[in-house]
């Protein structure tokens, strides 16, 4: 912003604040002003600075720059003043227009061409209108501007327009200059972009309506110098080679070959060639205050721009400025979800706690009910007492009505009874809509998700998962510069319980997430390109994210008031724009199996699951045992008394003889 800004709204008071400080203003003609006015309307600037050498009076200074001082914010440098050109700016300040009037001699130029050329203000931050007349007819204007302006340190970002007067002082021809790179030694460019006249006002050609940048694409293939980090490349492999491959060794600075791919069509957008400079740090800032790696190169002006994409870190704000968004990193929690270990498991889902009673109280109802229809039906048939089965016994009703419930009998000559043959469909019926619901709810819950408890910080911290964190600077500042109490218990209780053990490389941390119970924070894209080598597609399913914090976005760096800034911004934008920067994303992300095409074709109930089965099994056997004990321990204790129960038979043994209840022979 230039530190003084001056408004003139009513004329007295200009006149009395020349008059009491002495300024001294020079005469310019009025049509230079007008001309200088549509420069700064076309350019859409609202601030503007006139270069002065002396001499004038206020009365002229009143005439010359009235419709300048009545729309816009000036303010006026004085060559044989004490304030020096380029304390009038600082960085960030609003674009400005500076107007270059004749002067008495050359060396009033130069003097401000050189604190210009120094200080860098040659750029697309001032807008320079430069008037310069065309006396010399042996020399084109080409030629004349090249003498005025070919030694100073002019980039291509550089906006200044050259007004070569034409016609006395009614007319101007325009030209458009600027240099492709000073420090290569590019010759200065001047292209004719059109005309001013006091008749027609300020005329450009049709290309000098649209951005600069698209008219100063190609650089003649000039070397731009560019810097990156390589931490993981194998000693064996070329660094070109390496930065290019987009096939092999995926795992490795993924980020760095990313957008060394996605920004070398760079090359061909601007005709331009890529130096890189290798170094094995991103940036780092030392205790002495200075910077090692990729922001060392950039601020000791190495290289022009960073080929790797530079988190946005405050600290490094000073220093750098950063290109649009180049890089998304995710950096979640990542783990294989443990698979359900509880008792009740799948085969006791399909219903509640309480309907399994209900199903166990039907049960005992309907024998206590087929009791009473069993002793009707013997009541009723006494005659073929010869022919009838039934036994009026908890036993035989209790061992009835599971076959019934288990759509295994009875037998349909059994039971003569319209009631009690009711009371058996009845039971059927519901027995076969119970089994039917319960098979359809277990093959159903097969096929489809298991439901994942651990789904959030809170429940993977009061999960007995061990936690662990890549080794990498990014990771500390995150957990320990937090107000968020969870987080810092998560590093505090969970972490930094061992940390030996829990803060690892990424190699190592995919090695614990294979194993299993094991959560793992680090970059998500890199931690899949591992665990692909690693987990068959049923453990890779598995995977769990969970995400505590923002995506980190990352971008290009380039030095402050680079003069590559609007292009690199264009050329980012444009690739995205394009849907080159999404196609290259594409290439480096990993593709994941779907897994419910994998749930489908390879469903199994593992022992885990099918456990509660063989533990019912286990407690029946384990009880059918221990009563098969106490018979033993009752027949020891009273030799002379033993009774066995089988099928219609009871015997009982006692003084050496024998008496039989029984319909047929027994088999012991």
């Amino acid at each position: 912003m230039i530190r003084l800004q001056v408004k003139i709204i009513l004329w007295p008071l200009i006149i009395l604040c020349v008059f009491s400080f002495g300024v001294q203003i020079e005469n310019i003609n009025s049509n230079e002003t007008a001309a200088f006015v549509d420069f700064l309307r076309s350019q859409q600037l609202r601030h503007a600075l006139v270069v002065r050498s002396g001499g004038g009076n206020s009365a002229t200074l009143v005439r010359s720059y009235s419709e300048l001082l009545a729309n816009y914010h000036v303010q006026f440098f004085n060559l044989n003043g004490s304030v020096k050109f380029e304390e009038l700016f600082y960085y960030g300040a609003p674009r400005t227009g500076i107007f270059m009037g004749y002067f008495p001699s050359d060396e009033h130029k130069k003097r401000v061409y050189n604190a210009a050329s120094t200080g860098g203000f040659f750029n697309d931050t001032q807008a320079w209108f430069i008037l310069k007349t065309g006396i010399e007819s042996s020399i084109t204007d080409d030629q004349l501007i090249e003498q005025e302006l070919g030694d100073y340190n002019i980039n291509i970002n550089a906006d200044i327009t050259v007004a070569m007067q034409r016609q006395g002082n009614t007319s101007w021809l325009l030209y458009d200059v600027y240099k492709i790179n000073h420090r290569q030694q590019t010759p200065l460019r001047v292209n004719y972009k059109g005309e001013w006249s006091l008749k027609h006002g300020y005329k450009l050609l049709d290309t000098f309506k649209s951005s600069w940048i698209r008219r100063r694409r190609n650089m003649e293939n000039i070397t731009l110098r560019t810097s990156t980090a390589l931490l993981e490349k194998p000693v064996e492999l070329e660094n070109m080679a390496y930065l290019a491959n987009d096939k092999d060794l995926m795992q490795l600075d993924p980020m760095q070959r990313k957008t060394y791919q996605l920004l070398r069509n760079m090359e061909r957008l601007y005709n331009v060639s890529l130096f890189i400079r290798f170094t094995d740090n991103w940036g780092e800032l030392l205790p002495n205050g200075s910077w090692y790696g990729v922001m060392h190169d950039l601020i000791v002006h190495k290289a022009d721009f960073a080929l790797c994409p530079m988190r946005f870190v405050p600290n490094r704000q000073r220093y750098i400025q950063y290109s649009p968004e180049l890089h998304t990193q995710f950096i979640h929690f990542l783990f294989r979800h443990p698979r359900r270990n509880n008792i009740r498991n799948i085969f006791f889902e399909p219903l509640s706690v309480t309907v399994w009673y209900c199903v166990l109280g039907l049960i005992l109802c309907s024998m206590l009910l087929l009791l009473l229809h069993v002793h009707q039906e013997r009541r009723l048939q006494p005659a073929k007492s010869s022919q009838n089965h039934l036994e009026v016994r908890i036993a035989f009703a209790w061992f009835t009505i599971l076959e019934t419930y288990l759509q295994q009998g009875p037998a349909t000559e059994l039971f003569q009874l319209i009631s009690t043959r009711l009371l058996i469909c009845a039971s059927c019926i519901f027995s076969f809509m119970i089994m039917q619901f319960y098979g359809a709810f277990i093959v159903g819950s097969m096929l489809s998700d298991s439901p994942r408890s651990i789904v959030s910080l809170q429940t993977l911290y009061a999960s007995s998962l061990d936690i662990g964190m890549e080794n990498v600077s990014y990771n500390f500042v995150l957990f320990t510069n937090t107000s968020n109490r969870l987080v810092r218990d998560v590093y505090t209780k969970k972490i930094c319980h061992a940390p030996a053990k829990n803060i690892l490389n990424i190699s190592e941390g995919a090695d614990r997430i294979h194993a299993g119970g094991f959560a793992f924070h680090a970059s998500i894209d890199r931690m899949y390109r591992l665990l692909i080598g690693l987990l068959d597609e049923q453990e890779f399913c598995q995977l769990q994210e969970i995400m505590f914090n923002a995506p980190y976005t990352s971008a290009s760096a380039l030095q402050k008031s680079s003069p590559w800034r609007e292009h690199l911004a264009h050329a980012v934008l444009l690739l995205r724009e394009t849907g080159l920067m999404q196609y290259n994303d594409k290439l480096w992300t990993v593709p994941k199996p779907d897994c419910s095409l994998i749930k489908a074709t390879q469903v199994e109930v593992d022992l885990e699951h099918f456990a509660p089965a063989l533990f019912a099994l286990l407690l029946a056997m384990m009880g059918s045992g221990l009563v098969f004990l106490v018979e033993l321990l009752f027949s020891w204790a009273s030799p002379n008394f033993i009774i066995l129960s089988g099928n219609n038979v009871l015997i009982i043994i006692q003084c050496q003889f024998i008496y039989e209840i029984k319909t047929k022979p027994i088999s012991t």
